[in-house]
């Protein structure tokens, strides 16, 4: 009982200090009578940044999604626009957030 309270602590503690891979899970040996365990292999659970969804265009402005105005006729219309466009890149969290694939309770009813 206080063995299996023991190898979770050390599992937890072991992911806060491993400093190496690439933040995802990896299959551990066969522990607990047949039951395969997995263990966080990240150099932290905290995320700091993620990648932008938006895009630039040559004026400076950010938008998801940017039209241009098309008069054909008396007609007018919407054109996307999707040349000439920058990705907005990497976007920093302002509180850090935990990774998704963190493996602890947070909540239990």
């Amino acid at each position: 009982m206080g063995q299996r309270a023991s190898t979770i602590v050390n599992k937890l503690s072991s992911s806060f200090s491993y400093h190496g891979g690439s933040g995802e899970f990896c299959e551990e040996d066969l522990i607990d009578g047949g039951r395969s365990l997995a263990s966080f292999k990240g150099g932290t659970p905290f995320v700091y940044s993620r990648q932008g969804s938006m895009y630039f265009d040559e004026d400076g402005d950010l938008a998801h999604e940017f039209y241009e105005e098309i008069k054909k006729g008396g007609k007018r219309k919407m054109k996307r626009v999707d040349k000439n466009l920058t990705p907005q890149g990497e976007v920093r969290y302002r509180h850090p957030c935990l990774h998704v694939d963190f493996p602890i309770i947070m909540y239990s009813d």
